[in-house]
């Protein structure tokens, strides 16, 4: 599979086979997938916490969700939560993490189509019963939950806008003009 099909086929499903459970080499390879990714000095500030087929981190991780997002996510074998360093190893604020993060999780994402799994990334959690329930150290934040299985509906296409409206060429608005 060529990185635009990956990119092409990805979708963030909602419903999951909850009888399909992720192997060993599955999570090794979304994982080695996540920490491949580039980062600012090649940091790497993220931090993965994830419950694998039901077991008791993935209970707690549904308890940091907000009930809407549990009610789906529960049957999805695989839950995480990306945590991501605030600081560089030199103390100084590192301002683009969530950006290196971002990039790791889309990793993950985009293996995840190669092995035909789907995962939806969870803004809707509780990061403060998260710190607490999994230990989160001061200069650490959560940044976001996810959910990944095999999916159990069938895929929906959204609409993307066009290039247009979001490639600019001279000033912010001004369309680069793709094809033309």
């Amino acid at each position: 599979m060529s990185v635009r099909e990956a990119i092409l086929q990805r979708w963030s499903a909602r419903k999951y086979d909850p009888n399909r459970l992720l192997t060993d080499e599955e999570i090794f390879l979304l994982m080695d997938a996540a920490r491949r990714a580039p980062s600012s000095y090649n940091t790497q500030p993220w931090r993965y916490i994830i419950g694998v087929n039901f077991d008791d981190t993935h209970k707690k991780l549904l308890g940091i969700l907000v009930p809407g997002n549990a009610e789906w996510a529960k049957d999805a074998p695989l839950l995480g939560l990306l945590v991501g360093s605030t600081k560089y190893p030199d103390g100084r604020p590192y301002r683009d993490y969530r950006n290196d993060c971002g990039m790791s999780l889309m990793s993950l994402f985009l293996q995840a189509v190669e092995l035909g799994l789907s995962c939806r990334a969870i803004g809707g959690f509780y990061p403060d019963r998260a710190r607490e329930v999994f230990g989160i150290p001061e200069g650490y934040e959560p940044v976001v939950a996810f959910a990944c299985g095999k999916p159990d509906e069938p895929k929906r296409e959204k609409e993307k806008k066009p290039l247009d409206e979001i490639v600019f060429r001279g000033k912010f608005g001004e369309p680069y003009g793709f094809g033309r």
